[in-house]
């Protein structure tokens, strides 16, 4: 769905409005939901930034998905996915995201999955909070004397399990929404369109080859080695293309 309040000439744009439309479509496909994703632009000048999620149109105000379970509400899916242009400034990248688990609008959530594509200090990129409490977890998370246990110390505060940050994959592999819909759907039993599980894993297939064309692209010459072993013919370019390190390594 296209803002009014955006030129259609904007390519970015445009590109963020139909990854929203395959959003909807997507998850759509799962759960019984009838919100529509919209990209919207947020800010000024050098400061916008284009947000993918569902919105009220009469607030702009960004919404939660209700979810069912026998057939009355129980959970809620806050998504949001912040975008702009890749390093190249050829694709779409997003450059953050959320996927929050809640009881109610105004709750804690359960568990978030989130993506960082900058991300500070030493949060993985791609990661997992679950909020709740196991007092031997917090015990380990100030017992160290160096690094965020020793940070935490400082703070003199009782820390909290939702600080800890679990990786997942990185930039490349990290889980897409359908991983998130599929757990829910098996761990807590919430309502199902009647072909949900060909929609997940025609999903989750699309989601996993362009994260694979993404891949090739950290280390060209590795991909074309392991074409060569399955006697694909790969001719090398004259100057040869250098790993991007900083994405092959990032936590």
């Amino acid at each position: 769905m296209i803002s009014p309040a955006v030129a259609a000439s904007d390519d970015l744009y445009r590109r963020a409005s139909a990854f929203a439309d395959d959003l909807t479509a997507r998850i759509q496909s799962v759960v019984a939901a009838a919100d529509s994703f919209t990209a919207v632009i947020l800010g000024e000048g050098s400061s916008a930034r284009i947000v993918v999620g569902v919105i009220d149109t009469g607030t702009l105000e960004f919404r939660p998905i209700q979810l069912t379970i026998n057939g009355k509400a129980r959970l809620q899916l806050f998504i949001k996915f912040f975008c702009g242009w890749d390093s190249a400034s050829r694709f779409l990248a997003v450059d953050k995201s959320w996927f929050h688990v809640r009881l109610d609008e105004k709750d804690t959530p359960l568990f978030r999955y989130e993506y960082v594509r900058q991300p500070g200090g030493v949060i993985p990129a791609a990661h997992l909070q679950v909020h709740a409490h196991r007092d031997e977890t917090i015990y380990l998370m100030t017992a160290a004397e160096r690094g965020r246990p020793k940070a935490r110390k400082r703070k003199v505060k009782v820390p909290r399990l939702a600080e800890l940050h679990f990786p997942l994959g990185g930039h490349r592999f990290r889980p897409c929404i359908e991983d998130v819909l599929e757990m829910l759907i098996f761990e807590f039993g919430i309502d199902t369109c009647p072909a949900f599980r060909q929609a997940i894993h025609h999903g989750r297939e699309q989601w996993r080859k362009m994260q694979l064309r993404a891949a090739v692209r950290d280390d060209p010459e590795l991909a074309a080695d392991v074409l060569r072993s399955m006697d694909f013919e790969i001719l090398s370019p004259e100057e040869p293309v250098l790993p991007n390190r900083d994405k092959l390594v990032a936590f």
